[in-house]
């Protein structure tokens, strides 16, 4: 990054092009302030994804994309002795969630890696379930994603992606910058290309939301499927 670049980010903050690089992968002196606000952004979508998770007691499950690690605490509270991992492609949001989730390691409740979610670092069928929050518009291939999804979930294991609509997602101006944009149908059908079987979807009305000046109305899916 050039002084001018970085002038700019100081005084007017991010380029569109610059926001979605952040949020595919947040680096740099931007990645702290950008987890804490994505914190406040996704609250809602993670409360959402709880209950189509189904947790239960001694449960392996996988996050992906975990950002700052907020929200494992809840977890934890959700099902005796969980078995939490999560897996994420930014080195920096690995660093902050490991600090910030200190007790939680040291116990052995929770496992962080960076990587990338077409190549994981973990043995077959070993998760019940996994999950993802605004991820998958990142997947220039879908279907290496989801092999690796199939092949680190145990058979009958479920894989829940919370994404926002395409429609949400057109109305917001870093989009055209790198992300997939999906409609309920979009995702079902590359679900079910790639050995899983839709099972239940729950429409999230957000409401209105304000991005650069605009106001509009947001609506989220929380997707759920089931290994074949």
């Amino acid at each position: 990054m050039n002084p001018f670049q970085f002038l700019r980010l100081l005084i007017k903050g991010p380029t569109p092009q610059q926001l979605a690089a952040q949020l595919r992968k947040p680096h740099g002196f931007m990645a702290r302030k950008l987890g804490e606000r994505m914190n406040d952004a996704n609250r809602t979508l993670y409360e959402a994804a709880w209950k189509p998770l189904d947790l239960r007691d001694d449960m392996h499950v996988l996050e992906i994309g975990f950002g700052n690690g907020n929200f494992f605490n809840a977890l934890t509270a959700m099902a005796k002795n969980p078995n939490l991992y999560g897996l994420d492609f930014s080195e920096k949001m690995v660093a902050e969630a490991t600090a910030r989730n200190k007790e939680l390691i040291a116990r052995g409740s929770l496992r962080l890696f960076h990587g990338a979610s077409d190549a994981m670092p973990f043995p077959e069928a070993l998760f019940d379930r996994i999950f993802c929050i605004n991820v998958i518009y990142f997947w220039d291939d879908p279907a290496a994603h989801l092999r690796e999804v199939r092949r680190v979930l145990k058979p009958g294991g479920t894989f829940t992606a919370v994404l926002r609509t395409g429609s949400t997602l057109e109305k917001m101006n870093f989009t055209p910058f790198g992300f997939a944009k999906y409609e309920k149908a979009d995702w079902e059908g590359v679900l079910r290309s790639n050995g899983f079987v839709p099972t239940s979807t729950v429409v999230l009305n957000e409401g209105t939301m304000q991005f650069e000046g605009t106001e509009f109305t947001s609506e989220s899916l929380v997707m759920t499927a089931v290994r074949e």
